[in-house]
């Protein structure tokens, strides 16, 4: 008896070591490919495999093969269901089972809806088969209902599946300690985003891998891009698929061949961890804990670069801003000053000014949140510029964004910057753009241009304006004389017509703007109105009663045109609205919208 118990005892122990023996080769084997245990959990599948269970026949439920074992118990009462917990697995003997095939049947039922893995039954004298009955409803619910032999002890069946499960949770264990010390390793060299998506690639057995921010521009990936488009997770810009990634209709994420961690630092998301299984096969069981480590590294590194990103802004914001407003760094000290930042100032150059628009709900959004959100929008414009300008000086002020650049590129810079800005979800932005300058020391002035023209672009058509100050035309003039001078000049001239009443007064403005534009020609003026041109006469008539003669004074023509033109700017009409109690500032900006002055780029 002695000897035949410890004889067991050896073979149990001979079966342990075995398992341990092949997890450890499985583990070895994990770094060159996938590791061939796909899951921590032990399925019914597995467990009928095992030598234990080789002769035991599954005899319902095919469709739960898999099933998850998270631990094997015993059926000793005929009540069991209120001790059963789920993913576990239930053997029984014929002796607390219901002989009533409608009882057993509804057995099934509960066991099913409390989620457990199967039932492992071991025919004897108190029940020899299983009634048709019991089966159909284990077939319905994909329960597996398994025969195991009479010569089968379950104590072998619960020792040996034990030690599986033992074995596979030590196993995952000593790989997360292992991936944690790799990634570990990334994050205490400073290896980056690039050297995090290699080890973790490498870790998964070859995977794809990705990292993204919030709206799935590519930040970091692995040389395999095909596995991101095999699975649906590209897009044609090169971005991925985010949505997919977080739709409720897509795989799960133990069915899916990816796994996805969110990348979060200070209550704020930056982004995601992706990996991809391109072979399509299942990545190593332990592929999501490996995914939601590399986001915490992910996040590390990211915070790290934002506060690099950080400082260096600010210095080249410090130097930009003393540049352009001709303070400590001007004159020739700024040129070589601008070299460590990789200015070229030793060229004919311009200045861009660019503001952006409020975003609806931003001033909802947290401090930390804007605070992050402006520095995308920095690193952005900063960014943008470098690549269409490497020479570029390129910053952010606290309410502008301010470049220097190539004068015979400024335009197109301008657009293109702007318009790539606005596709990239940023918001819209207004622009202006100076004049050329040649030396360093006329960076003050092109700065105080590219100012008024933005400044003008935004009152003249709105916002999303890209406004050159050489094509300003009388605006530049306009621009350099006081609000209230420009008010009291507006009255002096226009006074008695925009205090008429509505509709005369929009209806004779937008006749004087026609016959200004066709320089004072009665008969041309009355064709572009579609008017009789004694309609025309009579208007004409009206209008020289009101401003005094003009048809022939090419000095009061152009002292009313001016006048015109100042109504299209808001900071005037605003200044005649509050004074003159008259409603000009709205007939103002209709007068702007119907006639567009060819001066604005």
């Amino acid at each position: 008896m002695c000897e035949s118990t410890v004889r067991s005892s050896d073979q149990q122990s001979d079966r342990m070591s075995s398992d341990i023996v092949t997890s450890r080769n499985a583990e070895r084997a994990a770094p060159d490919g996938v590791s061939p245990i796909t899951r921590m959990t032990l399925t019914v599948a597995e467990l009928l495999e095992h030598d234990v269970m080789r002769s035991a026949s599954i005899v319902a439920g095919r469709g739960g093969l898999e099933r998850g074992i998270a631990c094997l118990n015993v059926m000793s009462v005929p009540d069991i269901v209120r001790w059963t917990r789920r993913d576990e697995f239930l053997l029984a003997t014929g002796y607390p089972l219901p002989r009533d095939p409608d009882e057993f049947s509804g057995l099934v039922e509960q066991l099913s809806e409390r989620g457990l893995a199967g039932l492992g039954v071991k025919l004897d004298q108190y029940m020899s088969n299983l009634a048709p009955k019991v089966l159909a409803t284990a077939d319905r619910l994909n329960f597996p209902v398994i025969i195991i032999p009479h010569e089968t002890a379950l104590d072998e069946v619960l020792s040996q599946a034990f030690t599986i499960i033992v074995n596979r949770q030590a196993l995952a264990l000593k790989l997360t300690h292992d991936f944690h010390h790799r990634l570990l390793t990334v994050a205490l060299t400073g290896g980056g985003l690039a050297l995090l998506v290699k080890e973790l690639s490498d870790m998964l057995g070859g995977a794809a891998v990705a990292i993204v921010d919030r709206a799935g521009s590519v930040r970091a990936i692995s040389d395999d891009r095909a596995s991101f488009e095999q699975a649906g997770l590209l897009r044609s810009d090169g971005c991925i698929a985010i949505e997919r990634l977080l739709d409720a209709s897509s795989p799960t994420s133990s069915d899916a061949p990816w796994s996805v961690a969110k990348i979060s630092a200070g209550g704020l998301e930056h982004g995601y961890v992706i990996a991809v299984d391109g072979s399509q096969r299942r990545l190593p069981f332990v592929r999501t804990t490996a995914v939601e480590q590399a986001a915490l590294v992910a996040a590390l590194e990211i915070t790290r670069e934002l506060a690099v990103a950080s400082v260096e802004r600010h210095f080249a914001s410090n130097a930009l801003h003393d540049l352009v407003t001709g303070g400590s760094a001007g004159g020739v000290d700024s040129v070589a000053y601008a070299t460590t930042f990789g200015w070229n100032l030793n060229r004919t150059v311009s200045v861009i000014v660019a503001r952006q628009h409020e975003l609806p709900g931003a001033i909802d959004l947290h401090p930390r949140a804007r605070e992050l959100a402006a520095l995308r929008v920095v690193n952005q414009w900063t960014s943008l510029v470098r690549n269409h300008d490497s020479a570029a000086a390129a910053a952010g002020f606290a309410a502008e964004l301010v470049a220097v650049v190539d004068a015979g590129k400024a335009e197109h810079i301008a657009r293109m910057v702007r318009n790539e800005l606005v596709t990239t979800g940023l918001g819209n932005f207004s622009v202006g753009i100076s004049g050329p300058g040649t030396a360093p020391d006329q960076i003050p002035r092109l700065y105080q241009e590219a100012r008024v023209a933005l400044a003008v672009g935004n009152r003249l058509t709105g916002a999303g304006a890209v406004t050159s100050y050489s094509r300003l035309g009388i605006y530049r003039l306009l621009c350099n004389v006081g609000p209230d001078d420009l008010r009291s000049f507006v009255i002096e001239t226009l006074g008695p017509l925009l205090r008429l009443p509505q509709p005369s007064r929009s209806d004779l403005l937008t006749t004087l703007s026609a016959l200004l534009e066709n320089r004072c020609n009665v008969a041309e003026t009355a064709r572009t109105l579609h008017y009789h041109y004694n309609t025309m006469r009579y208007r004409v008539a009206k209008l020289e009663h009101l401003l005094g003669p003009f048809i022939d004074d090419a000095e009061a023509s152009m002292r009313i045109s001016v006048a015109l033109r100042l109504l299209e700017m808001d900071e005037i009409l605003g200044s005649l609205n509050a004074s003159d109690g008259s409603e000009s500032s709205s007939h103002g900006r209709q007068h702007a919208a119907a006639r567009q002055p060819k001066a604005i780029a």
